[in-house]
């Protein structure tokens, strides 16, 4: 959602309120700079008791509290942490508590970074995951009073991703990690207009102990299938590993970083960009 006057809050929530439950202040969200996450309780199913419940709370004039637990849940002896005492979904934390926008909408300000104290690759992987409630939530042999639980998507710039990229950003050698090649951003001629079968990629990784292990040589790379990178359509292809398999590695040995490079079958051209990945110790 584009900036926003709050004289305008109320027209334009009446304009949204039977369409959308989340929506952010900006809608694209930059993990270090700050977000306005509202909520309209008047957009969700009030057959569902605990939403109908909420919803009348709400009504009521109770206070509406943020709760949280992605992209990372605060203990108990954090200051953000969702609910305080020995029952804490019945005595949320009052540091977040929600700010009533027009009736029955609300919002939660946050620099997502600095409330989940995570790096902008965590909040990108593990989006915004939450539910809003009153202070008491109910529980414990009373009836639930709360949201279902919602989600703000959080997407990377496409501008940031380079033409060889690697998901998750971290990674450790047992996770599965996946390499993607878009041969639509392709610099080098020789290497453009790539089909099906086309891309093979050249793998090597240096271990704990500086030594290094290549999976095929690189001028034969393209004689071992286990190389070729599956064709997704769009020029884009990709490639799923695990990285201590991938490697053929033996227990006890520990990979420090990866090192990816696209090539055609032929070996006559390779990608202008490469990718390497550092692996997290586990």
């Amino acid at each position: 959602m584009k900036k926003i006057l709050v004289t305008l809050l109320a027209a334009l929530f009446v304009h949204v309120s039977m369409a959308q439950v989340v929506t952010t202040d900006p809608e694209e969200i930059d993990p270090t700079a700050s977000v306005k996450i509202i909520v309209n309780l008047n957009a969700m199913d009030g057959s569902i008791e605990h939403v109908q419940n909420l919803q009348s709370d709400a009504a009521a004039g109770l206070d509406i509290y943020f709760w949280t637990w992605l992209p990372k849940e605060h203990g108990p002896s954090h200051p953000l942490v969702n609910g305080t005492g020995g029952a804490p979904w019945k005595n949320s934390n009052d540091l977040l508590r929600m700010t009533l926008e027009s009736p029955g909408v609300y919002s939660f300000t946050m620099v997502p970074v600095d409330f989940y104290e995570v790096d902008p690759a965590d909040v990108y992987e593990r989006d915004i995951h939450f539910l809003v409630k009153p202070k008491d939530g109910g529980g414990f042999g009373d009836p639930d009073r709360k949201s279902d639980d919602l989600k703000v998507e959080v997407s990377p710039p496409v501008t940031q991703r380079k033409p060889v990229f690697g998901f998750p950003t971290f990674v450790q050698q047992d996770d599965i990690f996946i390499i993607t090649y878009d041969n639509k951003r392709e610099e080098i001629v020789g290497m453009q207009n790539a089909n099906a079968g086309d891309v093979y990629l050249f793998s090597t990784a240096t271990l704990a102990d500086s030594s290094q292990v290549t999976v095929t040589n690189y001028f034969a790379v393209g004689s071992n299938p286990d190389l070729e990178m599956d064709y997704l359509g769009n020029g884009l292809f990709q490639k799923i590993v695990v990285p201590f398999e991938f490697f053929g590695l033996t227990p006890g040995q520990q990979i420090s970083s990866m090192r990816f490079i696209p090539l055609l079958k032929d070996v006559s051209a390779r990608a202008a960009e490469e990718l390497t990945q550092v692996v997290d110790c586990p």
